[in-house]
């Protein structure tokens, strides 16, 4: 990889096929290199629907991530969730899914107390 992407290259790259230094690597990896890279069904990238991340599998996952399209949210979906106004990324409600016992999640997730 080192020919393809030393010396600003890796940069150039990327603004050309204007994606994200992730997605850069991977596509010279696979495109350019022509190496099969694995698929991790867990890591996941703003770049998917995070909608479609099961809430009983929340605990599964390895990443997750989030972005905001206009005025939509790709976000995961958090069942009994903080309220979205305080917590427009999902991740408090993420991490009160994950661990409920945590002080923050036993006040309800409000934030501040």
């Amino acid at each position: 990889m080192v020919p393809i992407a030393r010396g600003g290259k890796f940069i150039s790259i990327g603004e050309k096929i204007r994606l994200p230094d992730d997605v850069t690597i991977g596509y010279i990896i696979e495109y350019l290199l022509r190496k099969k890279l694995t698929v991790v069904e867990q890591f996941h990238s703003h770049l998917e629907p995070m909608k479609f991340i099961k809430s009983d599998s929340l605990s599964d996952q390895i990443t997750f991530s989030y972005s905001k399209y206009g005025k939509e949210m790709n976000v995961i979906n958090v069942e009994d969730g903080i309220d979205r106004r305080a917590d427009p990324t999902r991740f408090y409600s993420l991490h009160c899914h994950l661990f409920p016992n945590f002080k923050y999640c036993a006040r309800g997730g409000r934030m501040g107390q």
